[in-house]
């Protein structure tokens, strides 16, 4: 069948107004030069698949990191798929990951589910330059969970402090940064701070030096998957001394009114220097998965998903907020209704009695 752009689909669907997004959406892209296998059947041979991750100091980089280790060691136990090869290639962000992909530079990516949805609304940001392709969904990565912390004698102790103070709302590339800036839109916020200079543009690996510096005041920062910090944000327990911002009831109302976005509240995790570890503390959550492209064949996504099965321990030492598939339900735990899953996990999930129902098998191309 040919193949169906976000469009048709989303002007079928009545609109973009929900976060359940509908039809039988995007395409991959073929890749670039020098990758194999991406037809339709298996038949051995080499797939090589360029992966977009943020940086191999997030924990979708490292869980990534993770998974290209473990298919290298298990590759060549893969027939009728062949030898696959995950090569990772930072991109500096989820959203430049997908552009990326629309070149034709990366067939496979880790991204949020925010991410996604947005690129298939054509919202923020991808309101101003859309993409036309989204790959399909593969399997879960992690569920992140979003806290504000201030940094000790700042002053600041709810979020209607935010303003005027230094705030690092993540760094401007990522996709977690975009989620980050709707929440602020929509709690009000925004623009206040743009106006008083309140925001703080840094890469994660200056966030800890600015801090100590007094140039920032509060961050956005998360834990992953109730097992760990990110790389960047240890560096920051180590050197900062922080306390959990208390979200106002108009900041739980915004929050809760972000496209697939809602507030609850946490035991804190993985701040082994902090005294809040263990208190419970606002957060709003930022699902991730890995996507693959429907050029990819059936054959080398079902072998992915075996492998990220048969071998859960061995990919949560390499990262511990790894989402555990030694459970196969987790695997699906994550998964947009209504957006395809690649046909390869959706039939290894089928074949491991996960009821795939409320999901699409999405086709393969080429």
């Amino acid at each position: 069948m040919d193949p169906v752009s976000k469009r048709d689909v989303l002007k079928a669907s009545g609109g973009l107004a929900t976060f359940a997004l509908a039809g039988c959406l995007g395409n991959g892209n073929g890749g670039g030069d020098g990758d194999d296998g991406s037809g339709g059947g298996g038949g051995g041979g080499t797939t090589s698949i360029g992966v977009g991750i943020p940086s191999a100091t997030t924990t979708s980089g490292s869980a990534s990191n993770s998974l290209q280790r473990v298919v290298e060691e298990v590759s060549g136990d893969t027939e009728p798929a062949g030898e696959i090869r995950w090569n990772n290639q930072e991109t500096g962000g989820d959203p430049p990951s997908l552009r990326q992909y629309n070149q034709g530079n990366v067939r496979a990516m880790t991204s949020g589910n925010f991410v996604i949805a947005s690129a298939l609304q054509d919202a923020l940001p991808f309101s101003e330059q859309p993409v036309e392709e989204v790959p399909h969904q593969m399997f879960s990565l992690a569920p992140l969970h979003m806290q504000i912390l201030a940094v000790e004698g700042s002053g600041i102790e709810t979020t209607d402090d935010l303003v005027g103070n230094n705030l690092w709302p993540l760094p401007p590339q990522w996709g977690l940064r975009s989620q980050a800036e709707v929440v602020l839109q929509n709690v009000g916020l925004w623009s206040e701070l743009q106006d008083t200079n309140s925001i703080v543009n840094a890469g994660t690996d200056q966030v800890a030096g600015r801090i100590e510096e007094g140039g920032i005041d509060a961050i956005i920062s998360y834990g992953s998957g109730f097992a760990s910090l990110p790389g960047w944000a240890t560096e920051v327990d180590a050197r900062a001394n922080l306390t959990p911002v208390e979200w106002t009831d108009s900041f739980i109302e915004g929050t809760n009114s972000t496209r697939g976005t809602s507030h609850s509240e946490i035991e804190a995790y993985g701040w082994e220097n902090q005294n809040f570890n263990g208190d419970n503390i606002d957060i709003y959550g930022a699902d991730f998965q890995f996507f693959l492209s429907p050029a990819i064949s059936r054959d080398v996504g079902y072998e992915l998903a075996r492998i990220s099965h048969e071998n859960a321990e061995s990919l949560r030492n390499g990262q511990p907020a790894y989402s555990d598939h030694s459970d196969v339900e987790t695997m699906a735990s994550l998964f947009l209704e209504n957006h395809p899953v690649h046909a390869g996990t959706y039939d290894f999930l089928e074949d491991q009695d996960v009821d795939m129902s409320a999901y699409t098998r999405g086709d393969i191309q080429g």
